[in-house]
Parts: structure tokens; C-alpha cells; sequence
């Protein structure tokens, strides 16, 4: 990906324009969508991939028994495999998160108790994740969805925003292997290679109590970006 700054750019190629002018209307080009800003100040050319999280059949299957049973709730259901592409090491997780009203999470585990029984778990703590869960395997985990937590869709099923998963991956319990490091390089993953609402994942991260390490991160990437120039 070829980066540039202001600062980085010859003087001779703009030698009317003051620096403050330039980076207005370097601001400019990105709102029309002809540059992209990947850090404060740093602007690139390429276009960024849009990170796409597919439901696969299982969770398609799920969500219709779901939906069924819970027509006016609200979810969030995806397959944890959906992280992947953003993982440094790679640390298989086929678990499928259920994440619903807060009110609604005992209900929709009692319903899927009888069918998933040994593999379904209820937004467990990580002493739970680390001695009873199996990462490997296709568990079930059900937990509340947080409020105005940012989302899209798959077709007609609800998945979550890239945003969302950068911002519960480094908080959530059942995440506990993601934690530190690991989350630290899906950051600088996700803000390399993909199209990341700053201020979606922020608002997101302030509701996580999760703004001020995620803002210390994007801050690192962005000081190694300038290096790099």
C-alpha cells in the first residue's frame, strides 16, 4: 500500500499552496472517496477491502429456529471464524456467538438447551472459557447484545460490523486468547487492509469501556506509519 503526508510531499510540487490549504483539500479528496486517510495525516491512493462477515449455513439455520421462536428480538449471530483474516496466529474458534436482547439471553439458552446440551454456554466468564470450552469445536455461546452495538447484515441475517468484532475481542471474557498482543496486531490488520470506521469503532469502544487502549493502539499504528514514510 503506497502512503504519503503532507510533509512527505516535495515542496515544488505545490509551490503556491501553504501546507494548511493542502491538507484541506487532501481532506477533501477523501470525503469524495478519491483518498483514503489510514492515520493522522496519511493518506493513501488504494482503496481499502470491505471486511465482509458471511453467515454461513449453520447460523443461517439458527437464526430461522431463532427468529421463529423470538420474532421481536433483537440479534446478533455469526460464526467466530469470521476473524481469521485478522488473526497474526492462527487460533481456530468454531464457536457461534448468539447475542440478543439482555433481557432475552436466559430464554433463548433454556430454548436451546435440549439440541446443544454440553456445547452451549451462557456468557461465561473466562475461568469458565479457559477449563470448559473447546475452541475447536462448534459450541454455542449466548450473551447480551450491547446496546446500539454497530451491525449489518448478511442477507437478512444480523452479523456484526468489523468495528464491533475489533472492540469485543479485546474485552469480552470468551476472548480471553485474544487478548494483549494478539488484539493489538488485529488492529493494525484490520486498519492495513480493510475499509475501518474510526469514529463507529470508537463510539463503540467508549460503550466497552475499551476508547482509551483502542485509541493508545490506533496511535501506535498511526507513529509507525509516519516512520515508515
Amino acid at each position: 500500500m503506497q502512503q504519503f503526508s503532507v510533509d512527505s510531499m516535495p515542496t515544488d510540487l505545490f509551490p503556491d499552496i501553504e501546507r494548511a490549504k493542502l491538507s484541506w483539500y487532501l481532506g477533501k479528496l477523501c470525503r469524495m472517496g478519491k483518498l483514503r486517510r489510514v492515520g493522522r495525516g496519511i493518506y493513501t491512493i488504494q482503496s481499502a477491502n470491505t471486511f465482509l462477515v458471511k453467515a454461513n449455513a449453520k447460523v443461517r439455520s439458527l437464526y430461522r429456529s431463532l427468529l421463529r421462536q423470538y420474532p421481536f428480538a433483537d440479534f446478533c449471530i455469526y460464526s467466530a471464524n469470521v476473524i481469521t483474516p485478522l488473526l497474526h496466529n492462527m487460533m481456530p474458534n468454531n464457536t457461534i456467538y448468539v447475542e440478543t436482547n439482555r433481557d432475552t439471553t436466559q430464554s433463548v439458552f433454556d430454548m436451546l438447551q435440549p439440541k446443544y446440551k454440553g456445547r452451549l454456554f451462557l456468557a461465561p466468564t473466562k475461568e469458565i472459557a479457559t477449563t470448559y470450552i473447546d475452541f475447536s469445536k462448534e459450541n454455542i455461546i449466548v450473551k447480551p447484545l450491547v446496546t446500539e452495538a454497530p451491525l449489518t447484515c448478511d442477507g437478512k441475517v444480523p452479523v456484526p460490523t468489523l468495528e464491533k468484532l475489533l472492540v469485543d475481542t479485546r474485552v469480552d471474557a470468551d476472548y480471553y486468547y485474544l487478548h494483549g498482543i494478539e488484539n493489538q496486531e488485529m488492529m493494525r490488520t484490520a486498519i492495513s487492509h480493510y475499509d475501518v470506521n474510526i469514529n463507529r469503532l470508537l463510539r463503540y469502544a467508549d460503550r466497552r469501556n475499551a476508547k482509551d487502549s483502542i485509541l493508545k493502539d490506533l496511535e501506535t499504528i498511526n507513529n509507525d506509519t509516519e516512520r515508515m514514510l
